[in-house]
């Protein structure tokens, strides 16, 4: 029995291991894959996806600016105040006005060439001059290859706000300057875009100047005002700002940042949308659930395995001590309990006896009537057997024919008389077949165990007191 337990539990243990490693190491495979998947899927899909969403949305929201600008730039009726020498500032004074309050900006502008004069939707401000650095904006335009600039400036009329200018040079029927004409957004309207960019893709979106300068970024920003000096970043910038766009991927706090950057033409900017934070932390959990469930599948398993070889190691005890066709012991279930019942006897200082039964004549039965009714007249003496014995006593059949007694606590004297009163109860019982009854008889053996006598000896004994009750002529009870 404790080499089956042990067996039983090496089993459990084995299917233990093989489970938790299959488990596991799906589990942590499939982690892997999945993050690697999730990694690629970033950088090639999902990161430019979003960077062509955000241009997209920033030319349907901020290039609107530099049309206008461009269309009051091309305006006959801004040309000809102007060649017409300015001499009333209010009629372009209403036109900047209107331009503001149709199209909702913040400010609307324009700066003579001839006169240096400063005219806003509100009425003239100044005189811009060249040795004031609040200027050196306009001075910087008619210089300019290009028809428009972009900046980031404070308000001319408060320079507590800062705003998103778009500065466009208006030019004569000939094409000679004659000043500077535009529009401004506050810059807080233009972070609030940024912001709510960041807030509908989950990104971090900011954009930068061909030197690296921040030009504008959102409120959470904090990285530096360059990207020369942005961590992970500066070992890239270079690399950033002489490639139009690309796919990057940098390390910052420990956590891998994935970024992905696009030249906006139209601003002159570059603009970078970074993927922060820790982007397999979906896959963490599930890698967790998969892991909890595979433990809970775990633990079922080994339980309904332990519930089913128990079952099966019932069986199998039953099959290997147990008589299938009479259902009492047999000689495996014997030997153990016959050494526990001498040790017991030798403790207490106990009787002890054994009585050997063989049915007589039953071979003789089995030929002639078959083996069906052999076994029926097995089972009814079986059936006999367990009738007239204590809880405390061991009944097993022994051989063919034969059974075996084990009987604690009694002497000799009493085993004999057990032994008698059985022998008459057989003697008794009789088998109907349908021509006729079968009368049964048995002999018996009979002996109690004396100290320090071997196994053996004691079976040699009652088989010798078995022999005498055949010899002297069968249906009796013999002492050893």
């Amino acid at each position: 029995m404790q080499h089956i337990a042990s067996r039983k539990t090496r089993f459990i243990i084995i299917i233990s291991v093989l489970l938790i490693i299959g488990f596991s190491s799906t589990s942590i495979i499939s982690y892997f894959v999945a993050n690697n998947s999730l990694d690629s899927y970033i950088r090639t899909n999902s990161l430019p996806l979003t960077s062509d969403n955000i241009y997209s949305e920033i030319q349907r929201d901020l290039l609107p600016t530099i049309v206008i600008s461009s269309l009051m730039a091309q305006d006959t009726f801004v040309r000809d105040w102007i060649l017409d020498g300015e001499k009333d500032p209010e009629p372009i004074v209403r036109y900047l006005k209107s331009i503001q309050d149709r199209y909702k900006t913040t400010t609307a502008f324009f700066v003579s060439d001839n006169t240096h004069a400063y005219y806003h939707s509100s009425g003239v401000l100044k005189q811009v001059n060249p040795s004031d650095p609040q200027d050196n904006w306009y001075f910087r335009i008619a210089t300019l290859k290009s028809d428009f600039e972009i900046n980031v400036d404070s308000d001319t009329v408060n320079s507590q706000q800062t705003n998103f200018f778009v500065n466009h040079k208006i030019t004569d029927y000939k094409g000679q300057y004659l000043g500077a004409i535009g529009v401004g957004l506050s810059s807080e309207i233009v972070v609030n875009m940024i912001e709510f960019y960041q807030s509908r893709y989950n990104r971090q979106v900011y954009f930068i100047e061909p030197s690296g300068n921040v030009a504008l970024s959102g409120k959470q920003y904090q990285g530096a005002d360059t990207i020369h000096r942005t961590p992970g970043l500066a070992e890239i910038a270079t690399q950033i700002l002489v490639t139009p766009g690309g796919s990057y991927t940098y390390s910052r706090d420990g956590r891998d940042v994935f970024l992905k950057t696009r030249f906006v033409p139209e601003l002159s900017w570059y603009l970078l949308v970074e993927q922060i934070g820790n982007p397999e932390s979906h896959i963490q959990k599930t890698l967790w659930v998969n892991l909890a469930l595979s433990s809970a599948i775990t633990i079922i398993v080994l339980i309904l395995a332990n519930f089913t070889i128990s079952k099966y190691q019932q069986r199998l005890i039953i099959m290997a001590t147990k008589d299938k066709l009479t259902d009492v012991d047999n000689r495996h279930a014997f030997d153990p309990a016959f050494q526990h019942a001498i040790k017991n006897a030798i403790r207490y200082k106990e009787p002890l006896s054994v009585v050997l039964i063989d049915l007589d004549h039953f071979k003789m039965i089995n030929d002639e009537y078959g083996h069906i009714i052999g076994d029926t007249v097995l089972t009814n003496v079986a059936t006999i057997l367990k009738n007239n014995l204590r809880d405390s006593d061991l009944l097993c059949r022994w051989g063919g024919e034969e059974f075996m007694l084990l009987l604690p606590k009694c002497d000799l004297e009493a085993a004999t008389l057990l032994a008698e009163k059985i022998r008459l109860k057989i003697e008794q019982e009789t088998i109907f077949t349908q021509e006729q009854s079968i009368a049964i008889t048995a002999s018996f053996g009979v002996c109690q165990y004396t100290i320090d006598e071997s196994q053996d000896a004691i079976f040699n004994r009652v088989d010798k007191a078995l022999y005498n009750a055949k010899k002297l002529g069968r249906n009796r009870v013999e002492q050893a």
